[in-house]
């Protein structure tokens, strides 16, 4: 399956929060969703999702990797996303400060909480919630905080009242391990890393 995404805002890469819901609506079945997400790098134009026998794949041209579970069998099935030569020809308005200009940051907790939006995806939030909180307690000289990886257990609610971000893990200000709480439930991790 090839992607056909859009630029988020004034990125000019796509973004992570775009390939979960990509996933999420284009390509897991019925039952399926995506417990898995991860990034190798920054992803400047189109991608190919592979399933199945990976032989053939270069691993210079993987930038990342995607694992769906099936919530009836239990069943794992794992793809590898390749950057192709398509370019991303459209963006999209996105003011992810926006969404969390509100949000209450405890610095003592490591941990920054907001609620209930119905102007984004449960994903986006979480991702500009985990953003702030990093920009907040653990900002950086050079580069920025970009999402590594996405590891849920579960589906995101697409309503709920309360979605907090906590820091359990911060190493050398390079990496960081934050657990998702939504209404008071753990859903994952978000791993943040710094890129340029």
């Amino acid at each position: 399956m090839k992607t056909q995404l859009k630029f988020k805002g004034s990125r000019n890469y796509l973004h992570s929060t775009d390939f979960y819901t990509w996933f999420s609506t284009a390509v897991c079945e019925e039952n399926q969703i995506v417990t898995k997400l991860v990034f190798k790098q920054l992803i400047h134009r189109q991608c190919e999702v592979l399933f199945g026998q990976l032989e053939d794949v270069v691993e210079k041209n993987i930038v990342g990797t995607v694992e769906l579970l099936d919530k009836n069998t239990q069943e794992r099935t794992r793809g590898v996303i390749v950057e192709t030569e398509g370019q991303v020809q459209e963006s999209y308005p996105f003011d992810e400060d926006i969404l969390v200009q509100r949000a209450d940051v405890m610095s003592d907790e490591q941990q920054a909480t907001s609620f209930f939006r119905n102007d984004c995806t449960t994903v986006e939030l979480v991702v500009a919630l985990t953003k702030k909180l990093h920009n907040t307690l653990f900002s950086l000289k050079t580069g920025k905080w970009l999402v590594g990886q996405l590891n849920f257990f579960d589906e995101l609610p697409i309503v709920y009242e309360s979605l907090s971000i906590k820091t359990t893990r911060i190493m050398q200000n390079k990496f960081s391990i934050n657990d998702v709480v939504i209404d008071g439930k753990r859903f994952g991790t978000v791993q943040f890393i710094v890129g340029e």
